[in-house]
């Protein structure tokens, strides 16, 4: 050890030393500069580069990209994508099955982020593209979104909906002909099948270890079910709408027969030469299926519906089980509803309402009513007992969401009736009359308290400023409780029914119906041609809108089917209808210049359905000649075109 160091001290004392020498100027600075060649590659220019400000989008690059491992570059791609639509791409419609095919995979892609982007993506697509070009992809599409649905990781599932909302928003005729195929993953959602004995059925099933509530994430879904069958809903009733145009007994100009119900025939059949050939069944015809295999003909709609509802209705009644209040025997605080359950209220009634119509229009095509007979055996009592209690009508609390968690006691909505439950407490007594269409006494007591609280609906909270959702369930309770069932009301309830008949005129007359006073108006002039209705009910309770309907002859426009109204009023010789419209005669001629008849076919036909109106008034009894003929000049002054003052002047004149 001494002698190595010995060592080195000997080799620094051998070092030359520099005394007093210094190093020139600048050698003692490090310097940082330093030269570097860019390094360009020629692919990535064609990338994304700018020509005039406007950025280039290279679609196969982005493609590529779809199938990165790396989620940025995913997502990227996604919006590189909407920017390539938004410009509208040139090779956009040449490289559409890739990337209907690349978009719809990251829909199942880990990242939450990624999914979301080709959700936007989606409808940034679907809104660029006409429904013809989507139609042979939608296969691809439909595939993926059932996956999504049916997926084991449950942040994929609830992400499964917002694209089924993008679908149902650009595209809703495609996603309903392709319904019987996503209908059923609507069910794995919520719930999962269980069997006793040799019955089959489903059971609900509870999301554990969520961020959200089992009640609302069913609330998601079935929202979602309910969208589905009323666009189903529409798309079969618009087929039928052009069935019956094109001249057809069935929507497609075919008929298909079936052994489980009787089947009626025209005597003559339209030549289905010249139909459309919908290309979406080619494509979606898989390799090796023969020419005649088709999933969707194959399966009875009959036995369809039915499916609907054994799967469905079950399902809705546990729902709605578990947010119900309790039963009491007095009304109570317990007869309010929490957000959740009102929200499962109003959803799970209008699935069931949905599902009337499709069974509606099935049995509008078939001319029978079996399956509807069925629905009522099997549902009629249980819905009755389930929905409509002795605590109807249901309210809400009105209580913020952050203090659900407070031992205070909610506090009650400051109005007497809670407009957050309007259109479920009106939906509830227009279902009502489907399930008893022909059964009204056997749910006497119930139908007394559906018509008490419509009528204090009218008379009461139709004034209130607020949501108006409910209107449209008001109308079909109406028709269903005046017109369509009124005559069997009254012989059960004839207090109750004629104050409804009283309310309803006297909101109408007050103009309190808003956007809806025209549906009002054509279900009071439909009440009013029965004269049926008219005994029943009594014709001193219709002598004041008798009076007051000739006065909508001076508003700017008017119904086709109020016209229609008038003109069998006049043909049933109805006094005080005519008494009113002798009075202002003068003033309806001089109007219908301006006047305008929404639903005819031309200015001449509109206007001769109130002209024909004169004939039933016999102004050449009822007047003398110089009041006549001053009707008659002031057609010709103030009426510019020649026929329909000539027609004007015609119908005066008639003896």
């Amino acid at each position: 050890m001494g002698g190595t160091h010995k060592k080195k001290l000997r080799a620094e004392k051998a070092k030359v030393k520099l005394k007093g020498a210094k190093l020139p100027k600048g050698l003692n600075v490090t310097k940082t500069e330093f030269k570097v060649r860019k390094i360009t590659i020629r692919e990535q220019l064609k990338e994304a580069q700018f020509v005039d400000g406007i950025k280039q989008v290279n679609l196969k690059e982005c493609l590529s990209k779809l199938k990165h491992h790396s989620s940025n570059f995913r997502s990227e791609a996604l919006k590189n994508l909407r920017d390539a639509i938004a410009l509208g791409h040139s090779g956009i419609m040449g490289s559409l099955n890739e990337l209907i095919q690349g978009i719809s995979a990251v829909c199942l892609d880990q990242d939450r982020d990624a999914r979301r982007e080709a959700c936007k993506t989606f409808g940034a697509l679907l809104a660029f593209l006409p429904k013809d070009a989507v139609a042979p992809f939608f296969h691809i599409i439909s595939s993926y979104l059932r996956c999504a649905m049916t997926h084991i990781q449950p942040n994929i599932q609830e992400d499964s909906l917002l694209l089924l909302d993008v679908l149902l928003h650009h595209i809703p005729t495609l996603v309903a002909s392709h319904s019987a195929k996503i209908l059923h993953n609507f069910l794995e959602m919520i719930s999962r099948v269980r069997a006793e004995g040799d019955k089959a059925g489903r059971m609900l099933t509870v999301n554990m270890g969520q961020k959200q509530t089992t009640i609302k994430w069913r609330s998601k879904v079935l929202l979602r079910l309910q969208q589905m069958l009323e666009t189903l809903a529409e798309y079969k009733l618009q087929q039928r709408q052009e069935g019956i145009l094109s001249g057809s007994n069935t929507s497609d100009g075919l008929i298909t027969h079936s052994t489980k119900t009787a089947q009626y025939y025209g005597i003559k059949r339209r030549f289905a030469a010249n139909q459309y050939c919908d290309l979406s069944h080619i494509f979606n015809r898989s390799v090796g299926s023969s020419a005649t295999s088709n999933d969707d003909a194959a399966v009875d709609e009959f036995e369809q519906l039915r499916s609907y509802v054994d799967h469905l209705m079950p399902l809705l009644l546990e729902s709605w089980l578990e947010v119900r209040p309790q039963q009491t025997t007095s009304c109570s605080v317990e007869t309010l509803l929490t957000l959740d359950a009102s929200l499962t209220l109003k959803i799970v009634l209008e699935i069931i309402e949905n599902l009337w119509s499709l069974i509606e229009i099935y049995e509008e095509q078939v001319n029978n009513n079996d399956l509807s007979l069925w629905f009522k055996d099997q549902y009629a009592d249980v819905f009755a007992a389930n929905f409509l209690q002795s605590s109807y009508p249901y309210q809400q609390f009105n209580v913020d969401e952050d203090n659900t968690n407070s031992k205070k006691k909610p506090k009650k909505s400051p109005t007497s009736l809670s407009p957050y439950c309007l259109q479920q407490n009106i939906t509830i007594g227009f279902l009502m009359c489907r399930f008893y269409a022909n059964a009204l006494g056997q749910e006497s007591s119930r139908f007394n308290a559906v018509l008490n609280y419509l009528s204090s609906i009218l008379d009461s909270s139709m004034s209130n400023k607020g949501s108006q959702d409910y209107l449209p369930s008001l109308v079909k309770a109406i028709r269903a409780l005046l017109l369509q069932s009124g005559q069997h009301l009254c012989h059960l309830h004839k207090e109750s029914t004629t104050k409804l008949l009283r309310s309803c005129i006297k909101a109408f007359l007050e103009n309190r119906f808003g956007e809806i006073s025209s549906k009002i108006l054509i279900i009071l002039c439909e009440i009013v041609q029965s004269h049926e209705l008219c005994n029943v009910y009594g014709a001193e309770e219709f002598s004041e809108f008798l009076k007051f309907l000739p006065n909508l002859l001076l508003r700017p426009t008017v119904n086709l089917a109020c016209l229609v109204a008038m003109s069998k009023l006049g043909k049933q010789q109805n006094q005080v209808f005519l008494d009113a419209l002798r009075n202002i005669l003068p003033k309806v001629v001089e109007h219908l210049q301006n006047i305008q008849v929404t639903g005819a076919p031309n200015v001449l036909e509109g206007k001769k359905h109130i002209m024909n109106l004169f004939y039933w008034t016999h102004p050449q009894d009822r007047v003398n000649a110089s009041e006549l003929t001053k009707i008659i000049d002031t057609a010709e002054s103030s009426i510019t075109d020649k026929r329909i003052s000539g027609y004007c002047k015609y119908i005066l004149t008639l003896a």
